[in-house]
């Protein structure tokens, strides 16, 4: 019997959160940053590009021009990130960022609308379940008041898989 629900296009879900973001988060060493996220639709809304910055709070020097404690001692993550179908029609995150050092793709593992407004994307790479590797997860949540969640998981080989980055950022422009 065919779905009564017509297949919703992800990337317009995105496209629908252009902008930029700006918010307070908590890392792995729980430790606080300031998290900048510029998503912007690219290649006639094919895909979204994701320009992100996590800046730690703490420092010896304050920047004046960040408003930021030195900005180069606490660099906790920089990173280019594309979303896009790949040539099976698989929706994919490719990140660069200086965490990895690599150019990483991320499978999209789950999405879930919650509300009419309100949007989650999971993808990742490697099995959470697996620990003999590293795996990791990056989480995209859009909520009803406009703000977006932009989250990492993961786990070292021989550890834990747990959430290690969690940041909830308000739309600034």
């Amino acid at each position: 019997m065919p779905s009564k629900h017509k297949k919703e296009d992800l990337i317009k879900v995105l496209v629908k959160c252009q902008g930029t973001y700006l918010g307070r988060g908590t890392n792995h060493e729980n430790k606080e940053f300031q998290g900048t996220l510029v998503l912007k639709p690219i290649v006639n809304n094919r895909g979204v590009s994701m320009k992100y910055k996590a800046v730690g709070v703490d420092g010896d020097e304050f920047n004046k021009e960040t408003t930021l404690y030195n900005k180069d001692t606490v660099l906790y993550n920089e990173e280019y990130t594309i979303v896009c179908y790949d040539s099976q029609n698989e929706l994919s995150l490719w990140t660069l960022n200086n965490n990895i050092g690599t150019m990483a793709r991320f499978d999209l593992r789950r999405y879930r609308q919650i509300s009419g407004k309100r949007s989650l994307f999971i993808f990742g790479f490697g099995d959470p379940e697996d620990n003999n590797v590293f795996r990791e997860e990056i989480s995209i949540e859009s909520w009803e008041n406009g703000d977006l969640s932009y989250n990492y998981s993961w786990g070292e080989a021989g550890g834990l898989f747990l959430s290690r980055s969690t940041i909830r950022m308000k739309k600034i422009s």
